[in-house]
């Protein structure tokens, strides 16, 4: 079926947009059902995009109304058999409201100074139908003067902005800014990459547009070939953002403004381009077999995220290291961190890779109060694992690399079926052995311990731990004015043993009061192995609980290499 989408932008300051659908039903179709879908493909939570959608309206040309009923969240049944219609029964134009005013990634969002629009938000699809070709036209304020799309340009007028894609996968896979944004641009191996920039970051000397290219001339010849006839990055700007979502010829990123001045910040930017970018091959084309073709309406369940996500957060570092945009200290220094973070979950001793990865609808994108004890991010653990198994795989004569072009040519050989997990398990035994294909799998399947600290040295690096013990009660606090707030207790920790909650309020320690700017140097006035008082508000009541102080769990100070030229040969 063909479809032809029109969006109409009049006043930016409402947050609205309006959208007509016009096309033509087959005379077999008596009724379709037009549904905006309740989730984005890349990150994996039910957001019911219907939320937004108002005033849904199907008509004929001469403008008689069908009857329709909303039969499911963002579902709506067009009865093209309506006895009240008289004329062309044929042809029809749907029109809906769209609400916009959340910037994220995965949401659109329209004010005065732009517009963002997230495919899965606007363009409503028709069930059990494909869509060939499917159009675009955009109208907006004329003091906006550009927009910035990775859809295929075919305007015929300089004042028409349209496009086409492929199909509705397509359709919606295909983020728009539009506004007054900066832009830019350079071509690798003859390829357009277009940059679009809304708000901007503080000063901060960095040459952003040479490391992308040299972000995308590294990847792109470390996959052998570029499979889009052009790219574009769409990145806003904005104190506190930060997020990024992968999409077929494009990504969209959002980071904060003041995080570039330091030295960190910056390259914490460089590894979110690298990862989304990266996710052109995995995730876009490599991809577990749950995850395309999608059923928008419902949870796409899948087991391999440690595939998905886990492989691109080992390699996002890796290859901004590579790129020489990073060093081998700054490199370590990034081990360290994520190996810290891993070992103050204790979620990974209940969930595995696969348990963590299949429950992402209700675990890693809804987190709690509980969600570090009870669960691990597939993120975190699986980029953990392929670092371990890069170790492995070049103490056998191989690395990640050879593991990359396998699973390209894979996905090349056919690429309308997504992978199993079996298959990249026989992927690494063929350049290694079966050993070494057992231990990766029971890194993903089980809860097992990985020992780290083993394979960090058959890179000669050694791995210096904190000596000094420090008081540690377990738990995360937020602060509202002066008040100090429990927000989540580590299993385990002392908070936990003694009776502290979640959502306690700490009004005292031994009588005396504690306000935000004291507790934040608690560490500093209470005594290992001493037992206090702590008076909490506890749904509206005060409540006294007798907490032993303990001991910190000993972290990771440094990551040290002892033979330079031999960790960087495992590095690549």
């Amino acid at each position: 079926m063909k479809l032809h989408y029109k969006i109409k932008i009049d006043n930016p300051k409402t947050h609205y947009l309006s959208v007509t659908i016009r096309g033509q039903r087959s005379k077999d179709d008596a009724k379709l059902s037009f549904f905006i879908p309740s989730w984005s493909p890349g990150s994996y939570l039910m957001r019911e995009y219907g939320k937004h959608i108002q005033n849904f309206k199907a008509l004929n040309p001469g403008g008689e109304f069908y009857y329709f009923e909303q039969v499911d969240k963002g579902v709506y049944e067009v009865d093209f058999e309506s006895k009240e219609v008289k004329g062309d029964k044929e042809n029809f134009e749907i029109h809906y409201e769209v609400f916009c005013h959340e910037l994220t990634v995965r949401t659109s969002h329209i004010d005065e100074s732009h517009a963002f629009l997230h495919g899965p938000t606007v363009f409503m699809g028709i069930k059990d139908k494909d869509l060939l070709n499917p159009e675009v036209e955009v109208e907006f304020p004329p003091l906006w003067s550009k927009l910035t799309t990775g859809l295929r340009d075919i305007s015929t007028k300089r004042e028409v902005f349209l496009y086409s894609a492929d199909n509705y996968d397509d359709l919606i896979d295909s983020p728009i800014e539009i506004g007054c944004q900066e832009t830019d641009g350079f071509r690798v191996d003859g390829i357009d990459h277009e940059l679009c920039w809304y708000g901007s970051p503080m000063k901060h000397g960095y040459n952003l547009k040479a490391d992308i290219k040299t972000i995308v001339e590294h990847i792109s010849k470390t996959m052998g070939e570029i499979p889009y006839e052009k790219y574009t990055f769409i990145t806003h700007f904005a104190p506190n953002l930060f997020g990024g979502l992968e999409h077929k010829n494009s990504t969209a990123l959002q980071y904060c403004s003041r995080a570039m001045i330091d030295r960190s910040g910056y390259t914490d930017w460089l590894e979110l381009v690298a990862h989304e970018y990266f996710h052109t091959w995995n995730v876009k084309r490599i991809r577990p077999k749950e995850l395309g073709p999608f059923n928008y309406l419902s949870e796409g369940f899948t087991r391999m995220h440690w595939l998905t996500e886990g492989l691109t957060s080992f390699m996002d570092q890796l290859f901004v290291y590579r790129c020489g945009l990073t060093t081998l200290s700054e490199y370590l220094e990034k081990m360290k961190a994520n190996l810290n973070r891993y070992y103050s979950i204790p979620g990974r001793k209940f969930h595995s890779l696969e348990d963590s990865s299949f429950n992402a609808w209700i675990k890693l994108y809804r987190p709690d109060e509980n969600s570090n004890n009870s669960s691990i991010s597939y993120y975190l653990k699986g980029g953990l694992v392929f670092f371990a198994l890069n170790i492995l795989l070049v103490k056998e004569g191989s690395g990640i690399n050879a593991l990359l072009d396998l699973l390209w040519k894979r996905y090349k050989a056919d690429p309308e079926n997504g992978m199993e997990d079996h298959e990249v398990y026989s992927m690494i035994e063929s350049l290694t052995n079966r050993k070494v294909r057992e231990r990766f799998e029971n890194m993903i399947c089980s809860t097992e311990e990985i020992d780290f600290e083993q394979l960090l040295k058959e890179m000669s690096v050694e791995v210096e731990y904190t000596k000094d013990s420090k008081v540690d009660l377990g738990v995360v606090t937020s602060n509202t004015g002066d008040r100090v707030v429990i927000k989540s207790v580590t299993l385990d920790g002392a908070a936990h043993k003694y009776g502290l909650n979640a959502g306690d309020e700490i009004i005292a320690i031994d009588g005396m009061r504690v306000l935000s700017g004291d507790f934040q140097k608690y560490d500093k006035f209470l005594i290992l192995n001493e037992t206090y008082r702590f008076t909490v508000s506890r749904l509206g009541y005060l409540t006294d609980v007798e907490v032993l102080m303990e001991s910190a769990p000993r972290s990771i100070v440094a990551l040290k290499s002892t033979n330079e030229e031999l960790t960087k040969k495992f590095l690549g």
